[in-house]
């Protein structure tokens, strides 16, 4: 081999070392960018899966909201019709309820008589106004006023008002 032959396959060997470390650095970059492709493929695809999440979240709140609304708005219209119809009963409810405290008045009196040992009158049970020794609804349970020689259950004093 002469030396100009060994300088050509030295150029030719040359040459192909340089065809084949550009080739390398070819492949190594698509592969570079096969993967950088793939991470923003799998990045996309779970920003997709987060929106879609997100949408559905967004309209089962609006579906929940949407039956909340439908409830209070219910609610409001039965309130509405309850007031009317409490305006419309409040002068036949305020006589009613005037002659039920009448008679729950008549009846406490009619008990405290029964517990200091008096016989109940009918004569007080149907007046209006409560006797002037007997107390009042707004004097209460617990001060009622006792004869000396009265013989009841009751303790002369309290703290509040007595239960029955």
């Amino acid at each position: 081999m002469t030396p100009e032959e060994y300088e050509r396959f030295k150029e030719a060997e040359k040459a192909h070392l340089r065809k084949l470390k550009e080739l390398k650095q070819a492949h190594h970059q698509l592969q570079r960018k096969a993967r950088v492709t793939r991470a923003v493929t799998d990045m996309a695809e779970g920003i997709n899966s987060l929106y879609d999440e997100h949408n559905e979240m967004v309209e089962r709140l609006q579906h929940d909201t949407i039956g909340a609304e439908a409830r209070m708005e219910v609610a409001l219209d039965n309130l509405a019709a309850d007031d009317r119809l409490l305006e419309n009963l409040d002068a036949a409810e305020l006589e009613a309820d005037q002659t039920l405290r009448k008679s729950r008045a008549q009846e406490l009196i009619r008990q405290m008589k029964a517990a200091e040992g008096e016989a109940p009158d009918e004569s007080d049970s149907s007046s209006a106004a409560p006797p002037a020794s007997a107390p009042t609804l707004d004097q209460g349970a617990g001060s009622e006023t006792r004869s000396a020689g009265s013989s009841s259950d009751l303790p002369e004093k309290t703290i509040g008002r007595m239960r029955r």
